[in-house]
């Protein structure tokens, strides 16, 4: 008797594994909330606080970095296999969570201007698309290297 369904040996494995993403999304993000405020705790005592909102010197820069290429050999070693493709994926979840964050900070703004009483525009700051492409290139770049360093093929 013939079977019903495709064995599984003889179906084409899956590329992406969503779940070992998912993984090296969460474990990434971990890491950069943990190295990006432990770096800006020890360039403040080493330094002093620099008085300007965003001015960190780099650090979170070069703590998202390190976060998407661990996040992205994490995401392709567990997976096995395709580990360009996994690292990749992991870099769109980093590029995505922060967008969503970034809006969820400027409705706030802007919900409380409203809950206040305000009727004027609230000044959210200037939109700098080269920083913003930027990112976003750096994020999939260091997905891409987490992925290829996994040696998974």
């Amino acid at each position: 008797m013939a079977s019903v369904g495709t064995p599984q040996e003889a179906r084409a494995p899956r590329t992406i594994s969503w779940r070992h993403c998912a993984l090296g999304l969460v474990v990434g993000e971990a890491v950069l909330l943990l190295v990006a405020n432990l770096g800006s705790l020890a360039a403040n005592a080493a330094f002093g606080p620099s008085g300007a909102q965003h001015a960190d010197g780099g650090i979170v820069g070069v703590s998202t970095l390190l976060a998407v290429i661990l996040g992205g050999w994490l995401a392709a070693r567990t997976a096995g296999r395709f580990g360009l493709y996994q690292g990749i994926v992991v870099a769109i979840g980093f590029i995505v969570w922060g967008a969503i964050f970034q809006f969820l900070q400027e409705a706030q703004v802007v919900a409380g201007s409203i809950s206040a009483g305000g009727h004027t525009l609230v000044d959210l700051g200037a939109m700098d698309m080269g920083s913003l492409i930027t990112g976003d290139l750096l994020a999939l770049f260091g997905g891409s290297v987490g992925g290829l360093l996994s040696g998974k093929k």
